[in-house]
């Protein structure tokens, strides 16, 4: 178990490093925007990630149930956020606060099985979040889970360095949305 970890935070650095290298790549192959438009850019669409409701997604959850249909991973990576959104049907994103994104992935069957399988795993973690009115950004060095229910946004965050250590009761779905980053950073290259 493990080298599965091990496995894990290796693919997580390869896929930090293509990110970075594209949002590099994109800055100096474009005109340069400006912060506050990217800022603004990667607001909207995080928080358009977040607002996505049951009823938009076709789904007909029973009255009285808990149920997670969406994960919006919020990522430090030492000030630049990854949000990695997915839907129980599959459609999912990745997009960085600097102004890089994939979006559509869901498109892909490899992705939408990824998607899909990151938000089953997501509903096993509801009872360790609490219910929250506003989604913030996680803190530097750490990462937000936001489980996106029928009944609001249940969250929790988690220090990065207990997750790479193993000690962390995050680290299955953590590796899930990795993988599913993972599926993601495929279909862009």
């Amino acid at each position: 178990m493990t080298y599965i970890y091990i496995l894990a935070l290796l693919l997580q650095v390869g896929i930090l490093v293509f990110f970075f290298k594209r949002s590099t790549a994109k800055k100096t192959s474009k005109k340069i925007v400006s912060k506050t438009e990217s800022s603004s850019s990667y607001e909207q669409t995080r928080n358009a990630a977040l607002s996505i409701t049951p009823d938009q997604l076709g789904l007909n959850i029973p009255q009285g149930a808990l149920k997670v249909y969406g994960v919006v991973m919020d990522w430090d990576m030492n000030g630049t956020i990854l949000s990695l959104s997915a839907y129980i049907n599959g459609a999912a994103n990745a997009v960085l606060s600097s102004g890089a994104a994939v979006v559509g992935g869901g498109k892909n069957p490899a992705v939408a099985e990824e998607a899909s399988e990151f938000v089953l795993v997501a509903q096993n973690y509801i009872n360790k979040t609490l219910h929250v009115t506003t989604a913030g950004l996680p803190a530097l060095g750490t990462v937000r889970f936001n489980l996106l229910t029928n009944q609001g946004v249940y969250a929790a965050q988690e220090l990065l360095s207990a997750i790479n250590d193993n000690s962390s009761p995050w680290i299955g779905l953590f590796f899930r949305g990795s993988m599913l980053l993972d599926e993601i950073k495929k279909t862009a290259e």
